[in-house]
């Protein structure tokens, strides 16, 4: 079957990982995707990385810096949607390819730009390499790993970050099409995809609310009763448990051999705090326990006892999976160097528009000849007399259904790009409430309602709710949704032009479809952990990004995929993107043989220092460097720097090949070059050579960014007064389209606090109004809640 992008062409001029994987998810769901790349191609034009980010893909060779490379991209831009570059700032004006004059010839093309830092503000003349804005902006003192010091990030969490982001921002411009007919500009960059991520777990507000401990003895989670890290077993193998649900704190403590020491709690576990008796225990007792018993013998208990935990994994084991099998994500693509490669291929769901198995990544130049075959499809050809809108997803009516972060990340997404969403809460709130940052970077911009669903007057509300939608969002366990009324059959039967996303942990069916499913349990279980880790270490607590903001994330591209599909086919469906099938797409770059032997993309060092000798951290004379060199010019301007003269004329080194070959050789002699400078001298040497280097800093910059005046400007911070949390900064657009933007509608809504409204454009009279709201909308219980939570 054809995919929900059926028709739509997209003409890639960009490098880097962020847009090739923004690319390769068009690709995937349908999408004409033509990679322009440069006679005889890239160096790495059979690595592990391109023949997964470029599966699917047509290639056509031009060189743009001459007027019949130009020629040829013109001729392609003629018949496309959508235009990808990623050249850097300034450069794309320089080739003749900038956004106004590209516009100006073809008003309904969708520009897309991917930068480092953007394309205006104090950063945007910074390389744009991930590892280089992770050392400038303090991800590499965020993430922990097993030294001091600044941690090279293996896990390339801003590429997918950023990826996610700009698939987004293409999908929704190209919605903004279907209803004016022109097109735009989309900005993304590294630093948008940094903050994203960030806006999960960073803000500020006067009132100085957190779940997380920044600093002190007992840094994470604190006093609170969360226990969710990665424990080796008895057997040497690791699992990660989480203690989210109810109950589950003390149930896990009894397993553990704690339990008279734990105090039973009525209500959420997580609202009372730990004593110093179960501080000690949670923090310094509980790893020792784990060692008593083999993995699965753990996990076995767990989950008859319905407490959430996963192993942990590396990334090649996940394609054996129990619940990865069943759901077929993995593909099998022929391979000239292994016969067959297994990959994680297209990962959502869609009753209606399932795409096709990618195609292999194509030679160089493989589509020379078809050029000329490049034409835009009617299905996706701008309306001839569009209506004007002010933003791209106006008139789209979204029910938010969820609990937890990442659902409700994505509808809030899909809310800041102008999609009314209506939160849906039980009388006594989302579980998540108590966690202040969590709930708002999850919910800000909707409106709430406070529904009890158990009943029949609040069945009837939610239906009269769905009668009057486009999506519907929601995550609970298999089999919930129809026990009040939610089921998609149910549902549709009411609205069959419907869009039904349902995002759970692990499926709607399968060997794991019934667990419980919290982040960061999942990334876990597909290898982040030991993919942040280094060679041959044990895995590390965390990595930046989780399966919560991935599944948000493609949740998003899921109904924006789908909206696409009803207002090419006038159909609604369901639609699936459970949070393993997210987390999993986290892992593309990463392939496997079929008897399960590793095939990496990249491979942090057991040192964690970098991936490479010239895309790594090196230690200085009193601190840190990061650098990023690529191309035969660049090293020979990074030799010239470091006057190391005999460098780039030694055959050791005089290509990329040679270069990979004695890899550790040429770590060697830069190791002992930047320990012979101070790392102020160094990168005034780098800089000043157009050598890509970054200083690391040692304390993550977002508590500072937030507060930059030019991050406010560029709407990428906002800050508002929030009725329970005060004065607030918060991480705010991420996603600039140029004519239809996104904006901010104000934080998170009390709970309750539009139900009177809501219920009125239902229909319901001022009387049933006053009924409802002591009814089925539980005034007296949401009245409750808001004074507790005060």
């Amino acid at each position: 079957m054809a995919g929900p992008l059926d028709g739509l062409v997209v003409i890639d001029a960009s490098w880097g990982m962020p847009a090739a994987i923004s690319t390769m998810m068009l690709a995937d769901y349908g999408a004409r995707v033509v990679k322009l790349e440069r006679p005889g191609g890239p160096v790495d034009a059979d690595s592990a990385l391109r023949k997964s980010t470029d599966r699917g893909k047509w290639s056509v060779e031009a060189d743009l810096n001459t007027p019949e490379g130009r020629a040829v991209a013109e001729r392609l831009l003629a018949g496309a949607d959508v235009f990808v570059e990623s050249f850097g700032t300034g450069r794309a004006e320089a080739l003749g390819l900038g956004y106004d004059r590209i516009h100006e010839l073809f008003p309904e093309l969708v520009y897309c730009s991917v930068t480092g830092y953007g394309n205006d503000g104090p950063l945007a003349g910074r390389p744009g390499y991930e590892a280089l804005l992770n050392a400038r902006l303090g991800q590499m003192a965020e993430q922990g790993g097993h030294r001091d010091g600044p941690i090279f990030m293996g896990h390339p969490t801003v590429s997918y970050g950023t990826a996610f982001i700009t698939t987004i921002g293409i999908l929704a411009a190209l919605r903004a099409r279907k209803l004016n007919g022109a097109g735009q500009k989309v900005d993304t960059s590294l630093l948008d995809g940094m903050l994203a991520i960030s806006s999960m777990n960073w803000w500020w507000n006067e009132k100085d609310i957190s779940y997380l401990a920044r600093s002190g003895n007992q840094k994470g989670f604190g006093n609170k009763r969360l226990i969710t890290d990665p424990f080796q077993c008895a057997d040497g193998k690791w699992l990660i448990p989480h203690t989210g649900g109810p109950g589950s704190y003390k149930r896990m403590m009894e397993l553990l051999g704690f339990g008279e020491q734990t105090q039973t709690i009525a209500g959420p576990e997580m609202a009372v705090p730990l004593d110093d008796v179960e501080l000690d225990i949670a923090r310094n007792k509980v790893p020792q326990a784990f060692r008593s018993r083999p993995r699965d013998e753990w996990l076995e208990l767990f989950h008859a006892a319905d407490i959430a935990a996963l192993p942990v994994l590396h990334p090649e084991e996940t394609f054996a999976d129990d619940q990865v099998i069943y759901a077929e994500v993995a593909i099998d693509l022929p391979d000239a160097e292994h016969g067959t490669l297994r990959q994680i291929g297209p990962v959502i769901r869609f009753e209606k528009s399932s795409p096709a198995t990618p195609e292999p990544a194509p030679g160089v130049g493989a589509h020379n000849e078809r050029v000329g075959e490049i034409t835009r499809s009617p299905l996706w050809a701008p309306v001839p007399a569009g209506e004007a809108i002010g933003a791209p997803l106006q008139g789209v009516r979204i029910l938010d259904f969820s609990s937890y972060f990442a659902t409700g990340f994505g509808a809030r997404l899909l809310s800041d790009l102008g999609a009314d969403v209506i939160k849906i809460e039980p009388l006594v709130g989302d579980q998540m409430r108590p966690l202040g940052d969590l709930f708002e970077a999850a919910n800000r911009g909707k409106r709430n309602i406070a529904l009890d669903l158990r009943t029949a007057e609040g069945q009837e509300i939610a239906h009269r709710l769905v009668a009057e939608a486009d999506v519907v969002m929601q995550n609970y366990r298999p089999g919930k949704a129809e026990k009040i009324g939610l089921g998609y059959e149910q549902l549709r039967s009411i609205n069959p032009d419907l869009i039904y996303a349902y995002l759970p942990g692990f499926g709607s069916s399968g060997p794991k479809s019934m667990l419980k499913s919290f982040a960061p349990l999942v990334s876990g279980l597909v290898g982040l952990n030991f993919e942040g880790a280094g060679a041959g270490n044990a895995p590390i607590r965390r990595v930046i990004g989780n399966e919560d903001l991935y599944n948000g994330f493609l949740g998003a591209v899921t109904v924006l995929l789908a909206l696409h599909h009803r207002a090419n086919t006038g159909a609604g469906q369901y639609v699936e993107s459970p949070q393993l099938h997210s987390s999993l797409f986290v892992i593309s770059e990463h392939s496997a043989t079929p008897d399960g032997a590793a095939v990496p993309a990249h491979q942090l060092d057991s040192q964690q220092m970098g991936l490479s000798p010239l895309y790594r951290l090196y230690r200085t004379a009193d601190g840190w460097i990061a650098i990023a060199v690529f191309g035969d010019a660049a090293f020979d301007r990074l030799a010239s720097a470091l006057d190391l003269a005999g460098l780039a004329a030694d055959e050791r080194f005089m290509s990329t090949a040679a270069r990979a070959a004695n890899a550790d050789a040429l770590a060697d002699l830069l190791t002992a070059r930047f320990a012979e400078l101070g790392s102020a001298q160094a990168f005034t040497l780098l800089d000043g050579n157009r050598v890509p280097a970054e200083i690391p800093l040692d304390y993550p910059i977002m508590p500072e960014l937030l507060w930059e005046e030019w991050a406010v400007e560029s709407g990428r911070v906002v800050e508002h007064h929030h009725p329970e949390y005060g004065w607030s900064r918060e991480v705010g657009m991420v996603i600039h389209l140029s004519e239809t933007p996104g904006r901010f509608k104000g934080g998170s809504p009390r709970l309750g606090q539009d139900s009177a409204d809501i219920l009125g454009e239902l229909g319901y009279s001022a009387d049933r109004v006053a009924t409802l709201l002591e009814t089925a909308c539980g005034r007296p219980a949401v009245a409750a809640a808001a004074a507790k939570e005060a």
